[in-house]
């Protein structure tokens, strides 16, 4: 039986290592046309030459799609080797930790330009092709954005931002046939090297996550692949991101409660 994926054309920013490498090995598995994308080349080629003796169709595009001559370069090069787009996976993103006082307008600039504005810069480019092919458009957000979490504020906005882009797709292209999914992603593990920005711009390293809580990259990429096949609207992943999900929706005063109890320790932790 021909895989849901079987040739498809699949473009996924952000997917030289995490989840969104995952994800491209996943729907490569499934006999998927893959285009990689990510900015640091060494790490993308990396991939690329490991999918590939696999003996998977992969294309390796770096770029940073905060730019908008990279996001437009990333279409072309997928029409020009592979001829249209299927799906888009809208997975780059960076963090940032810090209070709202501290933070450089570089560092807020950065950040929502990555998680914000540049999916929907790729999504305008890629919606001809994925209107054609009735296709997919994702959008990986986080529970992060399911309310404003302290010291984490632009990733926080600029990843709620993503659900009100998914709203509006659905009813601009409702007569299109076209599936715009949304994945909240809690807790994940992380490859080591992974970075987030602190309140002056500076890198600063992610310590691994680990415990029952810290999904694997591979489980959060199967429940994406899964909310693609079966065109779900959204994804909530995790029993854990569930009951967040729930807390949020039915009894906010509640995490206000939490989080205002526990702000000194975020504080420490985050700023």
């Amino acid at each position: 039986m021909k895989s849901l994926f079987f040739q498809k054309i699949v473009v996924i920013t952000g997917s030289s290592m995490g989840i969104g490498k995952s994800m491209a090995l996943s729907l490569a598995r499934q006999k998927a046309k893959i285009v990689i994308n990510a900015r640091s080349i060494d790490k993308l080629i990396a991939t690329e030459n490991e999918m590939k003796a696999l003996g998977f169709d992969v294309l390796a595009v770096a770029g940073d799609v905060t730019l908008e001559e990279d996001c437009k370069r990333l279409i072309e090069t997928t029409i020009a080797h592979f001829g249209t787009i299927d799906i888009l996976i809208n997975n780059a993103g960076v963090s940032m930790r810090g209070a709202v006082e501290d933070l450089s307008p570089q560092v807020i600039a950065t950040v929502f330009n990555s998680n914000a504005v540049a999916p929907y810069v790729l999504t305008k480019m890629a919606m001809p092709y994925i209107k054609k092919n009735k296709g997919s458009v994702v959008f990986i957000s986080s529970l992060a954005a399911l309310r404003g979490l302290p010291y984490l504020s632009v990733y926080s906005s600029a990843k709620m931002a993503l659900k009100g882009l998914a709203q509006s797709l659905r009813i601009e292209h409702v007569n299109d046939g076209i599936h715009i999914g949304l994945i909240y992603i809690g807790i994940t593990k992380i490859d080591k090297g992974k970075t987030t920005l602190g309140s002056n711009g500076t890198l600063i390293d992610l310590e691994q996550r680990d415990g029952l809580l810290a999904n694997t990259a591979n489980y959060v990429a199967e429940k994406i692949v899964r909310n693609i096949a079966l065109r779900k609207r959204t994804t909530v992943v995790s029993v854990t991101g569930k009951f967040y999900y729930f807390l949020v929706s039915v009894f906010p005063f509640l995490i206000e409660l939490i989080l205002n109890h526990s702000q000194k320790r975020l504080k420490k932790l985050y700023s």
